[in-house]
């Protein structure tokens, strides 16, 4: 069961942490933040401090079972995170913070850019953006786009660049440096 918390806003954080890290050449979850802990502790502390409760999408379902919250097995495997965001999907009923693990940079306050959710009750996605474009694993989804991910999923078109661009979406620009993500071992510098 995912953590539930009093107070913050009606919405689950959905934390990506499954990726095969295959150019950081190990978990990315585990890498040390610059203020402390883990990459994952903070991105957990940052999701639980922003909505009700917080789960790990971890590919597999069976990565992180010490951490006392709910671990969702991606819905299809090795279909990168929008597997995990219908799993998400799925498993909730209200909307959903999506969250990567590996934003260093990314503070409360930008949180709580994307749950203001500007541009009205038409939206169905609120977007992370930068001057390099649309952040889409930083992003907010409401449940009517279970539906549309599903069929994604299910067709093969994997890209959430592509399911953003689907549906009707909301760009919420956020600095530069909240959106730098480590990839590589050079980017931990």
């Amino acid at each position: 069961m995912a953590r539930t918390l009093p107070g913050p806003p009606s919405c689950t954080a959905a934390i990506l942490c499954g990726g095969a890290a295959r150019r950081m050449g190990r978990d990315k979850a585990a890498l040390a933040h610059p203020a402390g802990g883990t990459l994952l502790a903070r991105t957990v502390a940052l999701g639980l401090a922003s909505c009700a409760s917080a789960l790990l999408l971890s590919g597999d379902g069976r990565r992180y079972g010490g951490l006392g919250l709910e671990e969702l097995a991606d819905a299809q495997p090795g279909c990168g995170p929008l597997g995990g965001l219908v799993a998400a999907l799925r498993a909730t009923r209200g909307p959903v913070l999506l969250l990567p693990v590996d934003l260093p940079g990314l503070a409360l306050v930008h949180l709580q850019a994307l749950l203001a959710r500007p541009g009205g009750a038409a939206t169905a996605v609120w977007v992370a953006a930068g001057d390099d474009g649309l952040h889409p694993t930083l992003s907010l989804w409401t449940p009517a786009c279970l539906a549309p991910a599903e069929a994604a999923l299910a067709a093969g078109h994997l890209a959430l660049h592509a399911l953003v661009r689907a549906l009707p979406h909301r760009r919420v620009t956020l600095p530069a440096a909240a959106l730098v993500n480590w990839n590589a071992p050079a980017d931990c510098r």
